[in-house]
C-alpha cells in the first residue's frame, strides 16, 4: 500500500482565474452592493489592502477573514461573498482527462489517496464536490486551514502527522519548487507532472502532460 499526496490545481485540476481585470471588479462590486456598496476600483484597492495586512500576520490567509473585514459581515455571508467572488473570477475549471479513473483506480488497488494543496478552503471544497472527486481522498490539506503553504516543509509535516500516515509516501505535483523539492529534502517519492499550468524550470519532468497510465504504472511497480 503506498500513501500518495497529489497537489491540485494544476496536477488534477485545470483551471484559468482572472481577479486583475476591471470587468471582474465591476461585476463582483454589483453582485455584493447588498452588503457594502464599493466602486470597482476602491473595492479592489480595499481588497488587496486587507490581503496585505493579513498576510503580514501569517504566511496563508483565509480569505473568509478578508471578506467578513471587507464587507463588515458574518462568516456565513463571508462564505456566500467567496462563493461569488470564485465563480465571477473564474474563466474555466475542469478535471484533466481520465482523472476520475486514476483516482478510482488507486482506491481499488488499496492506495490511500491525499490531497496538499496551497487552495483556499472556501473555494477548494466547492470545486472538490462539484467535480465530483472529494469523495476519492482519504484526507484533505488547504493551506488556508494550516496557515502555511508549500513549499514550506512544516505544511507537509503537519499534513502527513494529521493524516496518520507513515512509511511509503509519494508527493505528485506540476510545481518543482513547491512540490518536488519539498517532497524530496523530506525524502518522499515524486511524480513531477509537467501540465500547462507548471511555472518555468530547469528541472526535467517525470511526465509532460497528464498522463493516467504513465502515473499508474509508476505507482503501481
Amino acid at each position: 500500500m503506498k500513501n500518495i499526496l497529489f497537489d491540485l490545481y494544476g496536477t488534477l485540476i485545470d483551471i484559468h482565474t482572472d481577479e486583475e481585470c476591471i470587468e471582474f471588479w465591476n461585476a463582483f462590486a454589483r453582485k455584493t452592493k447588498k452588503y457594502k456598496e464599493y466602486s470597482p476600483t476602491l473595492l479592489r484597492n480595499e481588497y488587496l489592502k486587507i490581503c496585505h495586512e493579513f498576510g503580514k500576520e501569517k504566511e496563508e490567509i483565509e480569505i473568509l477573514d478578508v471578506f467578513e473585514k471587507l464587507y463588515n459581515v458574518s462568516r456565513s455571508d463571508a462564505e456566500v461573498i467567496a462563493v461569488i467572488f470564485r465563480r465571477l473570477s473564474t474563466d474555466y475549471i475542469k478535471l484533466y482527462p481520465y482523472v476520475k479513473k486514476m483516482l478510482r483506480t488507486l482506491k481499488n488497488t488499496e492506495n490511500k489517496i491525499f490531497l496538499l494543496s496551497n487552495a483556499q478552503n472556501a473555494f477548494t471544497i466547492p470545486e472538490l464536490k462539484k467535480l465530483g472527486i472529494i469523495n476519492y481522498f482519504d484526507g484533505i490539506a488547504i493551506s488556508s486551514d494550516y496557515g502555511i503553504k508549500k513549499p514550506n516543509k512544516e505544511f507537509f509535516i503537519q499534513a502527513i502527522r494529521n493524516f496518520g500516515i507513515s512509511g511509503e509516501i509519494w508527493m505528485v505535483g506540476n510545481d518543482y519548487e513547491c512540490d518536488i523539492k519539498p517532497a524530496h529534502e523530506l525524502k518522499l517519492k515524486t511524480i513531477f507532472i509537467k501540465s500547462n499550468l507548471t511555472p518555468s524550470c530547469e528541472h526535467g519532468a517525470t511526465i509532460v502532460g497528464f498522463d493516467y497510465k504513465k502515473i499508474l504504472n509508476i505507482l503501481n511497480k
